[in-house]
Order: structure tokens, then sequence, then C-alpha cells
């Protein structure tokens, strides 16, 4: 596989990282070239300064963008979210008034919206309620000000900001609980490519090929972890079997896990256990691309003009929160979060035949949201807490 029409502008800085790199790929006919790691590949493709998928461009989710998230289904997973994140705070931090909640990679806003209307909501109600201030950590420009327009009001009184990475690092050092949320942010790191190949575990890299571009090749693995990883977990891959290793995002959920004292962290995203990931009839791994709302599984094409993501695997998820001190409280379909935290009370008996009227239109999302595609088996909830 490899992408010979569509070259981008990152293609000339990844042509030119391969030129100079020191490491070797191994085409399958033999013949070695330099070359780069997958990881550092997508790592570029995702995230290179000028170039990278998620640092220029227009907003990367919505009907302008190149996927959806849930949050764009109706105003419910934002909805839902508020609800069960009360009821963390009050079964778990009880005399506890006030919580900092961070909604880690919130994209353009519309997530954390949702959760702030919701418990607005209950404030008019005069229902009592902790209060929550909710911080969007994202390091798109582009993200940030649709986010800081969809938050506008909530950024004038104060009960909402939105930030890069670094005061977001700030925030989980502070005295109050701190929740996060992060919604389809895991799949988005990059990630490790690995395959067995005669009997040895070798590393997917990146070389160029004249007359060809971007291709695939094998490469020694030079992260010690990778190996320790796998053999650790008891992986036995079939001959050809490739997998996917995520360390950057286990390395991020190790470091957040480290520095905050008190709070929860939820995951949401599309993923499964290891014995599920690493089974034998996933034979090529579980790395996808996107592009206009088209998934397929070239990731040489249109480099920084795709999303490049891979399933997570909640099993490494586990291991790496566990051993900070934290407890992990619930693990499950997505479904299965979304029926536990009330969804099904919010469906609504009509008689109504506009198929635009608002009660029909949430019930068709909540409908989407349990039903559609499967997305709702295939998307997973796990959440963790630490109270001391």
């Amino acid at each position: 596989m490899n992408n010979t029409l569509s070259e981008t502008p990152l293609t000339a800085v990844l042509r030119e990282e391969i030129k100079g790199s020191n490491r070797i790929g191994r085409l399958d006919t033999g013949e070695e070239l330099s070359a780069i790691s997958f990881y550092h590949y997508m790592k570029q493709c995702l995230y290179h300064p000028e170039f990278g998928y998620y640092r220029s461009g227009n907003a990367r989710v919505g009907r302008e963008g190149d996927f959806y998230t849930s949050a764009y289904i109706g105003e419910l997973m934002g909805e839902q979210l508020a609800v069960e994140l009360a009821r963390l705070a009050e079964q778990w931090f009880t005399g506890e008034q006030a919580f900092d909640i961070v909604d880690w990679g919130g994209g353009t806003g519309r997530l954390s919206r949702q959760m702030l209307e919701e418990w607005e909501s209950w404030n008019e109600q005069k229902r009592p309620q902790q209060e929550f201030r909710l911080t969007i950590v994202e390091d798109n420009p582009e993200h940030r000000r649709v986010a800081r327009e969809e938050l506008a009001a909530a950024i004038i009184s104060g009960k909402a900001s939105v930030e890069g990475s670094e005061a977001g690092e700030k925030l989980i050092e502070g005295d109050r609980p701190v929740f996060i949320v992060a919604n389809e942010l895991l799949d988005a790191f990059p990630t490790y490519r690995l395959v067995l190949r005669s009997g040895k575990l070798w590393e997917w890299g990146v070389t160029w090929e004249e007359g060809k571009g971007l291709s695939p090749c094998l490469m020694e693995p030079v992260e010690r972890r990778l190996k320790v990883w796998v053999d650790d977990a008891g992986i036995e891959l079939q001959e050809g079997q490739t997998i996917e290793v995520n360390l950057a995002a286990m390395d991020w959920i190790n470091h957040l896990a480290g520095r905050i004292s008190r709070g929860v962290l939820l995951f949401i995203d599309y993923g499964d256990v290891t014995e599920e990931l690493f089974a034998p009839h996933r034979m090529d791994g579980t790395l996808l691309c996107y592009r206009n709302h088209r998934a397929h599984n070239n990731p040489y094409e249109a480099p920084g003009e795709q999303d490049l993501t891979s399933h997570v695997n909640f099993s490494h998820t586990r291991e790496v929160v566990e051993l900070r001190g934290w407890k992990q409280l619930w693990y499950g379909t997505q479904k299965q979060f979304l029926v536990n935290s009330g969804i099904l009370h919010k469906l609504s008996a009509h008689a109504i035949t506009d198929p635009f009227h608002p009660v029909v239109r949430r019930n068709r999302a909540i409908r989407q949201l349990l039903l559609s595609d499967g997305m709702s088996e295939l998307f997973k909830a796990q959440i963790f807490v630490k109270v001391e």
C-alpha cells in the first residue's frame, strides 16, 4: 500500500525526515531504505505544528469536517454525562461543593455546552446541585475559536473557559476534586504498529520509494517497552498479524492519574479489552482513516489531511490507572452507560407526525445513540475514582 498521487504540504516534510533518518526499513523485496517509525509518521500527520491534521485547517468535526462525534447526535450525550458526573460527585465526594470538570480534547465545545446547559436547568428548577466549573482543554486553534463562541455566555459568567494543554496541566493540581472527561480522545494519540513475521516481532515503519512515494516497511523495534508489554500481557500473535500498542496514550493517562490527587477519570471511546483487540480474527490491527466522512485503511493517502485513529485498549488503561492508586468503578458499552444514566426516561410517547418536531427528533436521537450501526456497542465507557 502506498500513495503516489495525493501529495500534500506535509509530504515534503516527511520525505526529508525519511531521507535524513538513521533507521533502516526493509521492503518485502528485501531492499533496505532509510525509514521512520509508523508512530512518528502518525504523530506528524496529526500534530505537525504547521501541517498536522489537528493543528491546521478548519474544524474537523461535524458536517463540514471529516467525522461526527456522539455530541452531534442531538443534545443527549452531554446531558447524560452531566447527570453521571453529578451522581459521582454526590456519591464519592460528599460534603464537597465545588468541582473542576475538564473536557480534555473537547474540540468545538458542543459536548461541554450540553453539560453546562443541563446543570443550569437544574439550578432553574431549584434542585440541589454542586458547583461545577468547566474547562475545555484543546490544542487545535480553530477548535478553540469555535469552542469560545459555543460557550460565550458561560465564559462571560465565569462558569467555563477554553484553554490549551499548558493551562490544563496547572488546573489538575488544584485543591478541588478534578473530573476529567475524555470523550473520543484516546484514539487520536499516535500509536506504534507491530507485526509478527517469520516468528519475529517487527515494527511497522514508513519509507520513501522513488516513483511510488510513501510506503510501509519493516523495522527493528527500538522502543524497549513495546516487547516488554507484549510479553507481560501474554499476547500470542499469529504469523503476519499486526497490532497497535498505544504507549503515547498510556503515558498521558499515567501522567494525568499521577498528578490528580482526588477526582474522577471518565474515558469514552471505541475500543475493547486486550483479548479481543489481539484475537486471531484481527489480523490487520484496528487502524482506520477518516476523510470527508469516509472511512478507509490507507494511512499514506493525503498525509496531514485525514484523521488517523486506532482502537483504545481498555485493559491497558486499567492497568496504568490502577497502578496510580485509582479504583475502576465501571466499564462497559456506551449503550449500557447511557441506559444506566437514565436516557430511556427521556423517551416520550406521542402521536406527532412532523419528523422535525423537537419531541420526535429527541426520540430519534435516543434511538440513534443506542442502536445506530452498532456504534453504541463498539464504543465503551470506563470510569475511575480516587478519593485521597
